[in-house]
Parts: C-alpha cells; sequence; structure tokens
C-alpha cells in the first residue's frame, strides 16, 4: 500500500510533513537500527537541533532588528519587512519569541497558518535558508551527525583485494581495510542528455540549464546545470566535478552568483575544462595546503573503509583521528558503499587518506609486534 503526501505551498502546511518525517525516522530506528530505514522525508524534518538553531537566529533578527537569512540588502525593504513579521508574529499570540523557551519549531510551523500567505512563506523560507546554511557548516565541518553515511557516485569500484589489518586474539574476528575509488562526476554528454530528457517531457523551467559563475575561480568561470526543485523557488544544481548537490539553491542565490549561458558551445568548453581538470586535483588547484589529501571538488576520490570487527579497536581508531588536523577528519564516521559494477554492499568506518598508515601502525602497536609501516 503506497500513500501520498499531499500540502499546498503554504509555508505553515509543512509541519505535516514534518511530524510525519520525524516518527518515520523514529520508526526506522526501532525496527531496522537505521532512523533512515523507513521512507525517507528527512528533507522536512524541521524540527531537530539545526531547526531550533535556525528559528533562534531567526527570532534575533526579527527582535534586534539586524538581517536574518536571506533578506534584501536594502535597509529600508529590510527594517519594513522586520516590522510586518513582528507583528504577524504577534497577531497569532508569539510575543514572547525573544525567550528561550519559544524556540518551539512545531509551535513556529502551527501558529504560521494563521498569518497572511506573503508574510508566511517569506518567514518560512528565510527559515529553510537559515537551516539549511547550519546543515551546510555542520556537514563542511564534520560535526553533521546523519547516522550511516551512504557514499554516493556514478561509478564505485573496490580498489584491489581487501587486506586484513588486525585478528582479535580472543575471538579470531578479523578487521579489513577496503580502499574503493569513486568517480562522482557527471560528463558532458550525460549532463546534456539530462537536460534535453527534461525538454522533451515538458518539464523544463524557464530557469532550467546551464549557468557560470559571475566570478573568476582559478582564472576561470566555473559552469553548472540547474533544474527547477519541487520546492518553491528553488533549483538543484548539478555539478561537472561531484555531480547533483545535496543542497538546493535559492532562486536569489543563484542569480547573484551565476549568469545564465546562451551558447551550447560555450557551457561545453567550461564543463568538459571542469570534468578533466577534476580529475586530476581538487578544487583548490595544485597549490593546495592539504596536497592530494585534499579531495574537495575532486572528481576522483580515494575512500578507505576498515571493516568487519572494528568495536575491538574503535578505541585506537578514535584516538589517532582525534589528532587529525581537519575538523572534519577528527569525526568517526559509519559509511556503507555498494560497488555499481556487482552491487557488492560494505560496511564500516571511514578512515582520512592521510590517517590510515597511521591507524594501522596503532594496530602493531597494539598487538606488541613490529609494524612494517615502521
Amino acid at each position: 500500500m503506497f500513500f501520498r503526501l499531499l500540502f499546498t505551498d503554504l509555508g505553515g502546511e509543512r509541519r505535516f510533513a514534518s511530524a510525519v518525517a520525524k516518527r518515520l525516522e523514529s520508526l526506522g530506528a526501532l525496527t531496522q537500527g537505521d532512523r533512515r530505514a523507513g521512507p525517507s522525508l528527512s528533507a522536512y524534518n524541521y524540527d531537530s537541533a539545526y531547526g531550533k538553531k535556525a528559528l533562534k537566529i531567526l527570532y534575533t533578527g526579527i527582535t534586534e532588528m539586524v538581517r536574518p537569512g536571506c533578506l534584501s540588502d536594502r535597509a529600508d525593504k529590510m527594517k519594513s519587512f522586520i516590522r510586518r513579521a513582528e507583528a504577524a508574529l504577534n497577531s497569532v499570540g508569539m510575543e514572547d519569541i525573544y525567550e528561550k523557551q519559544s524556540y518551539d519549531v512545531r509551535r513556529f510551523l502551527n501558529r504560521l497558518l494563521g498569518i497572511a500567505p506573503d508574510i508566511q512563506n517569506r518567514l518560512f523560507e528565510i527559515f529553510v535558508h537559515i537551516l539549511d546554511d547550519l546543515v551546510q557548516k555542520a556537514r563542511i565541518e564534520g560535526n553533521l551527525d546523519i547516522g550511516i553515511v551512504d557514499l554516493k557516485a556514478n561509478v564505485i569500484e573496490l580498489q584491489g583485494t581487501p587486506k586484513t589489518v588486525y585478528v582479535d586474539q580472543t575471538r579470531g574476528a578479523s578487521t579489513v581495510l577496503f580502499t574503493f575509488i569513486l568517480d562522482r562526476g557527471v560528463s558532458w554528454e550525460l549532463a546534456n542528455t539530462k537536460l534535453n530528457e527534461k525538454q522533451k517531457a515538458e518539464f523544463v523551467s524557464s530557469g532550467d540549464g546551464f549557468y557560470k559563475s559571475k566570478r573568476h575561480w582559478l582564472g576561470k568561470h566555473r559552469v553548472i546545470l540547474t533544474f527547477e526543485s519541487s520546492n518553491s523557488a528553488m533549483y538543484k544544481i548539478v555539478r561537472p566535478t561531484t555531480g547533483e548537490s545535496t543542497r538546493d539553491m535559492h532562486i536569489e542565490e543563484l542569480t547573484r552568483k551565476y549568469s545564465k549561458v546562451s551558447s551550447l558551445k560555450e557551457a561545453k568548453i567550461g564543463w568538459e575544462d571542469d570534468y578533466e581538470a577534476s580529475s586530476k586535483q581538487c578544487m583548490h588547484g595544485p597549490y593546495c595546503k592539504f596536497g592530494k589529501s585534499c579531495s574537495a571538488g575532486s572528481r576522483l576520490q580515494e575512500v578507505n573503509v576498515l571493516g568487519g570487527a572494528i568495536l575491538p579497536v574503535w578505541g585506537n581508531i578514535q584516538t589517532v583521528l582525534s589528532d587529525q588536523v581537519r575538523q572534519m577528519d577528527k569525526r568517526l564516521r559509519i559509511v556503507r558503499v555498494e560497488t555499481t559494477s556487482d552491487n557488492r554492499r560494505f560496511v564500516g568506518v571511514r578512515i582520512p587518506n592521510e590517517a590510515v598508515e597511521t591507524v594501522l601502525e596503532g594496530f602493531f602497536l597494539f598487538l606488541c609486534i613490529p609494524s612494517p609501516f615502521l
């Protein structure tokens, strides 16, 4: 049996999806040990720690007359909107937004329904924009806890033979190191086909198509492909280097940072240039301070995963990762990988490439035997 969750584009109605999403995550955690095991509505789960923080930022912006989220830069428009927003919230009994206990996302979404549609939708858009920024920042810093992470790429292949790096002396269980090569890129042919299919199906909007960055990055413009999202005024972003982005972009941000490319030839040149360059270096160029260990914006990634018996060596891994330079490398991350050629599945702890040797040395020291890496 299948169900469809229907709601209008009124911001307040998202409370229904938010409530269902939170319950589905709880159901997955209880029944399958994974809060993402049920049907996925995670994009609508606003009632989270990040949702409360986003609401606090929004309320602070309104009460202290500062620019919250994606408001217009014009001071007169900003102040006018803030006055209207404060009056609207007061009209639905939310005069206490300056109090700590008022950072209740469910209450905020419930009360939104009592506000006029134009101000209601604007408040909701700003709230979601702030929330997306907070989640993106946490993801970049490696602090985002989303449970088991599925590694996504167009091509995922197991490289070489898995290596047994530790054997538990009590139970005889083995810890195995798997190395994978991920190709996250989207070729020009595939990108152009995606756009053509949209056009043939007549699902294309006026904003769909190829765009180039207004600013230069390492001496050239970056080219992206956009498609209108199911969310109002939001667009899905596809890059030649890393494929489809997990974060949709608001039309205001899109037009501020990018301009539409009218020439398909120009788009092809920029796209293929980025596609080829990203197979050899990260987005920071050949002089990146992190060297080959940096994979930001890189099309090809080498990923090392420790699988098998993890609990006996968990403490060793945690100690090594706590000494890593980058914040995102300090956190233990459980990942799930599925190879594209034979659909084999693996689950384990992802080890930063630059930490692999140190982690393995720690296993040999733990066993008190000479390490071939020393």
